[in-house]
């Protein structure tokens, strides 16, 4: 009779797998990590060709929808690598006992550092500068002092607290608005999130992808900002209508944005985003370091195998 089966689809834990395959097949389970190619994630039919034998996954941004809960019969317990949990069906999940977990906590310090990346590339210019001195030129940008500018931050779990420290340490003003949050650290007051949008000169998201969130950014929303204001999305594409950043931005009535994520990923070669110039461009990569790699991997085998040995 065959082993029981976990997969390992996330591309990160993939790499990371040689150094612990062996404490799950030491408890008795077989081990696969399938390629992923070019893509970003697997399609629910594609998880269920694995069949009946499968009894735990470390998860990607695959689509673990409730044709897939249906479908694994036997399944345990879902493991998602890395903090977004909005691919999965939490109520199909429950409904069939099948726990579900993420690995909260452990990009802090990587997201918090990328959205200091972005900040510092809008308020510098250095991107611009870099290509411009390419070309042979010897621009003179000015750009705008980080210290008394105000930063606002859109939830304050632990990377908006580690985005705040930054912010803090750089000499800025920090606000945040989170409704789970009342109190914060010294250094830090907490708003309501129209007055963070019309007092900030930078707007920096980093709340989670949820019904209370998707589109949270939208037309109305960024009527209220301030026109040489700056928007960094390190959280999920979601959580901000992009054509009404789009248009918002076209018409002068934000200076500019960064978008490590978007609504659809990878970032189709017609959008109107790629052809802005006020817009620096990512690719969902602001958790992705070495260390934070080697933290979220351990992390998600622990937690899978805590799991199957309940």
């Amino acid at each position: 009779m065959s082993a029981p089966l976990i997969l390992v689809t996330c591309r990160q834990m993939q790499v990371e797998l040689p150094l612990h395959r062996a404490r799950i097949e030491s408890l008795g389970y077989e081990v696969i990590a399938p390629e992923l190619g070019g893509r970003q994630q697997f399609t629910a039919a594609e998880l269920l060709e694995y069949g009946p034998r499968l009894v735990g996954i470390i998860a990607g941004d695959d689509e673990l929808n409730r044709d897939f809960f249906d479908g694994a019969t036997e399944l345990k317990t879902v493991i998602r690598w890395g903090i977004g949990m909005d691919s999965v069906d939490h109520e199909a999940a429950r409904q069939h006992g099948v726990t579900v977990r993420n690995t909260p906590g452990v990009f802090g310090h990587e997201v918090a550092d990328a959205a200091f990346g972005y900040i510092l590339n809008l308020a510098r210019g250095f991107i611009d500068v870099d290509s411009a001195v390419r070309r042979g030129e010897w621009p003179k940008v000015e750009g705008i002092t980080l210290a008394g500018s105000r930063l606002g931050i859109v939830g304050f779990g632990a990377i908006g607290r580690e985005i705040a420290k930054r912010g803090i340490g750089f000499g800025m003003e920090v606000v945040a608005f989170d409704p789970f949050v009342e109190e914060a650290p010294a250094g830090t007051a907490m708003v309501d999130l129209d007055t963070l949008l019309q007092t900030s000169k930078f707007i920096t998201l980093a709340c989670p992808l949820t019904p209370d969130t998707f589109h949270l950014i939208n037309g109305d929303r960024l009527k209220l900002v301030r026109p040489d204001a700056f928007l960094v999305n390190v959280a999920r594409g979601p959580v901000v209508l992009e054509d009404d950043l789009i248009d918002t931005l076209k018409t002068g009535r934000l200076a500019g944005a960064a978008l490590d994520v978007f609504e659809n990923e990878p970032l189709p070669l017609d959008s109107e985003l790629r052809t802005l110039p006020n817009v620096v461009l990512g690719a969902h990569n602001s958790s992705n370091t070495r260390e934070g790699v080697t933290r979220a991997s351990s992390t998600a085998v622990d937690y899978l195998i805590e799991e199957l040995r309940r």
